[in-house]
């Protein structure tokens, strides 16, 4: 599989990294490097401009003034009332491609400065001729490294694509190898003195430089053709979208909010990604990755887990991210069971326990969303005596409906004891005619309805609807529920 990274000097990159790399290149979407010094998160900044020939800036975060980047103010210009900069060799103005290092070195008030620059591409207001932005990065967790700060949330936000370059000691041997042998860029910079040709030293010549550019300058502008078609085919991505961000918040117990600003990030990604991949398949003959395995991808490296003071453990985390891609892994697959995929969606963000029963115990699920779902449930501090004994009775006549671990666990949680009005605490303060129609209505002549009448009576304590008439209706919605479970059930 061709890698034009490596042609670049930058080895041990997977063609997954070179893809994300292609993708902001292709959106102009901020990306941010997290990686360990020697990673080359600055060389292939520094040649993907220069093969592109776009003018390049590289700011040391940590060590920079924002007057290196602004200039300072020209004082004839005020004279007159307009504000302007005489600009320098390094200030920003006239770049087209950005490099901001060692971001997390930068004082947090530093740091805010930058906020405009990757958002707008702006500096006070003023507009600058840059195209790309990407920053780079050490891991704040790595005790390596001393002096980095927390990104600030808002800083943290503004990126699309997080990328985590590799350690040599993470490349296959060979990679390696390349990476010893490599001279380039700041390399050995004396050679030139004793040399005839002293660019002959180098590994990546600028000739080869270009030739890469000219690769990747195609792939991109055949990519910009997909990515306009794809918008147009991919019609579902938007609501994929919209419900991983559901399930990822309830999964993660609304620590991790996927923002609009995520979502839109997320939803231009995949579509550069998968555009990129159909410009790479056609230019060189590769084969089209899985789009499902694409797709999981590009959502895992668009969510900044590990970065910002958030207390998430990344690993974890994404685990989590995983299950839920998993969970909605149809939107990405031709003939896809959408039916399917919207039970499933619905069994896992209703709040209604009966309503999970009825999906859990009727509807055609996948293996993943059953074995997920019982277990949650099985684990949740909620009652759920009516599931549990309901899915015993169901297991009893159709083996297999549970899985068999949870068999176990789930026999603990069948509690007909605690089924009295006296365990509903918002009831006591009722009349007390309305506490014996409450009583009444669990006056049931097995457990199967004892558990429904009290699961109807606990809706309404908690609801604070309790009156004559809602008992009333809970009595036939009770009648009925008795009806279909003893169906569900074989009876």
């Amino acid at each position: 599989m061709t890698k034009l990274l490596e042609q670049l000097g930058v080895y041990g990159w997977s063609v997954v990294d070179e893809n994300l790399v292609l993708a902001s290149l292709l959106t102009g979407d901020p990306l941010l490097m997290i990686g360990a010094h020697g990673a080359a998160k600055t060389h292939v900044a520094y040649k993907t401009a220069q093969s592109l020939g776009r003018a390049f800036m590289a700011y040391d975060a940590s060590k920079s003034l924002f007057e290196d980047v602004l200039g300072f103010p020209n004082v004839e210009s005020l004279k007159q009332g307009r504000v302007e900069y005489v600009p320098s060799a390094v200030t920003v103005w006239d770049k087209e491609f950005v490099l901001i290092d060692e971001i997390n070195r930068a004082l947090p008030e530093l740091q805010a400065k930058w906020l405009e620059i990757i958002r707008s591409r702006k500096i006070m207001g003023f507009p600058t001729a840059v195209k790309w932005i990407w920053a780079a990065m050490n891991p704040s967790d790595d005790s390596r490294y001393n002096g980095t700060q927390q990104l600030d949330a808002a800083l943290t936000g503004r990126f699309a694509i997080f990328l985590y370059p590799p350690e040599a000691l993470d490349m296959d041997e060979e990679d390696r190898i390349r990476v010893v042998h490599h001279i380039n860029g700041d390399d050995a910079p004396s050679l030139c003195e004793w040399l005839d040709d002293g660019l002959a030293a180098r590994t990546v010549t600028s000739e080869e430089t270009s030739v890469v550019g000219s690769q990747m300058a195609g792939i991109l502008s055949a990519a910009a053709g997909h990515f306009m078609a794809l918008r147009r085919q991919l019609d579902t991505l938007g609501e994929f979208l919209s419900r991983l961000a559901i399930l990822v918040l309830k999964e993660t117990d609304g620590k991790v909010k996927l923002d609009g600003r995520r979502l839109g990030f997320m939803y231009r990604t995949l579509l550069a990604v998968r555009s990129v991949e159909m410009a790479r398949a056609n230019r060189f003959g590769e084969s089209l990755p899985d789009m499902v395995q694409s797709a999981k991808r590009v959502i895992l490296a668009s969510i900044p887990v590990g970065i910002a003071a958030d207390g998430i453990n990344k690993e974890e985390f994404l685990h989590k991210v995983e299950v839920c891609l998993d969970l909605l892994v149809e939107y990405f697959r031709d003939s896809s069971d959408m039916a399917r995929t919207e039970t499933i969606y619905r069994l896992f963000t209703c709040e209604d326990l009966l309503e999970k029963t009825r999906i859990l115990v009727h509807e055609d699920l996948s293996e993943l969303a059953k074995s997920k779902a019982w277990n949650d449930l099985a684990d949740s501090g909620q009652d759920v005596s009516i599931l549990a004994y309901l899915a015993l009775q169901v297991e009893a006549n159709r083996p297999g409906t549970v899985p068999q671990e949870l068999l176990e666990k789930l026999a603990t949680r069948v509690n007909v004891s605690s089924l009295s009005t006296g365990n509903l605490p918002k009831l006591k303060g009722e009349a007390v005619e309305l506490i014996e129609q409450a009583e009444a209505l669990l006056d049931q002549p097995n457990d199967l309805g004892k558990m429904l009448a009290y699961h109807h009576l606990r809706r309404l304590t908690d609801s604070g609807q309790v009156s004559s008439d809602a008992i009333d209706l809970a009595r036939s919605r009770i009648a009925a529920d008795f009806t279909e479970f003893n169906q569900l059930l074989g009876a």
